[in-house]
């Protein structure tokens, strides 16, 4: 992936939830603007259809018009939310592949960048969007700093989380919302298991829940070919009972694997968290709770 670098183009979409008013971007877009970058606002950005930003055909026209447009250097989504899996069918990946750059979203819209990643072999940037992440009024020093470091094509090493699991591995990162990956189970864009570092994060969902979704994840093609496991932050998660508690989840989850594994690594629903690269490769150690980017 390429450096961005000051005075380079790029593109402005809302691939999820729909914003609506340009407002809600203002103080995102001064951000951006304030590295030198200059904002292209996508064709239907502020189009209303339901809780998305127009139908799946206008929003899908928005990512394939960024990639196909060789003066946009990056594409940035403003709102997550929900709608991101239904545009997945509607995207050209053959352009996407041949004219790759940053695609930077997080929790709904890493269902394109899975889906980019699976078909394109595109390495997007997750943890990072524009309504979410300025809704204090400014943005997190944390995800700031890794943006930019992102966007400079800067490699660097986290050290984030618990052992959960003993043991070190290499593998391709690939990161998501828990309820977004395993939504995207069963079809063509779901991502190969095969040689990867799985990094989790969910908000709002009870612990049963979570413990059937990951159970979802270990039925699918190739779990047993999976590196290592980073178990992000579950924020909101609420439990009964009898379901036991969220660490229960994760070490079922575990049970007859070797797999390198940590939790309560700094990234989630949460207002300061990293900014990773999806399709990365990245060395996972679970004896020191590290995580370091290596090549994107």
């Amino acid at each position: 992936m390429h450096k961005i670098k000051p005075s380079d183009k790029v593109a402005i979409i809302a691939p999820c939830g729909q914003i609506g008013n340009k407002s809600k971007i203002d103080l995102a877009l001064k951000y951006l603007k304030s590295l030198g970058l200059k904002p292209v606002l996508g064709k239907h950005l502020l189009k209303v259809r339901r809780y998305m930003a127009g139908t799946d055909f206008e929003r899908a026209a928005d990512i394939n018009s960024a990639f196909a447009d060789k003066s946009i250097k990056a594409i940035f989504c403003v709102r997550a939310a929900a709608g991101g899996t239904r545009v997945l069918p509607y995207i050209d990946y053959e352009l996407a592949h041949a004219n790759p750059k940053p695609f930077i979203g997080f929790c709904d819209n890493t269902a394109v960048q899975l889906a980019l990643y699976q078909k394109s072999k595109l390495v997007s940037y997750d943890g990072f969007v524009m309504t979410y992440d300025f809704k204090s009024g400014s943005l997190d020093q944390q995800i700031r700093t890794d943006l930019e470091n992102l966007l400079n094509h800067e490699l660097f090493e986290i050290k984030s989380g618990k052992t959960l699991q003993k043991g070190s591995a290499e593998g391709t990162l690939i990161c998501s919302n828990l309820t977004v990956i395993t939504r995207m189970a069963g079809t063509p864009y779901f991502p190969d298991f095969a040689d990867k570092i799985l990094l989790l994060e969910e908000v709002n969902e009870p612990v049963y829940k979570i413990d059937l979704m990951l159970q979802q994840l270990k039925q699918q093609k190739h779990f047993d070919k999976l590196k290592g496991v980073i178990f992000g932050q579950f924020t909101g998660s609420k439990a009964d009972e009898e379901d036991g508690t969220l660490e229960d989840c994760l070490h079922d989850f575990l049970q007859g694997t070797n797999l390198p594994a940590i939790y309560d690594f700094n990234f989630g629903h949460t207002p300061s968290r990293r900014v990773l690269p999806i399709g990365g490769k990245v060395t996972l150690n679970a004896d020191k709770a590290t995580l370091k980017i290596l090549k994107y």
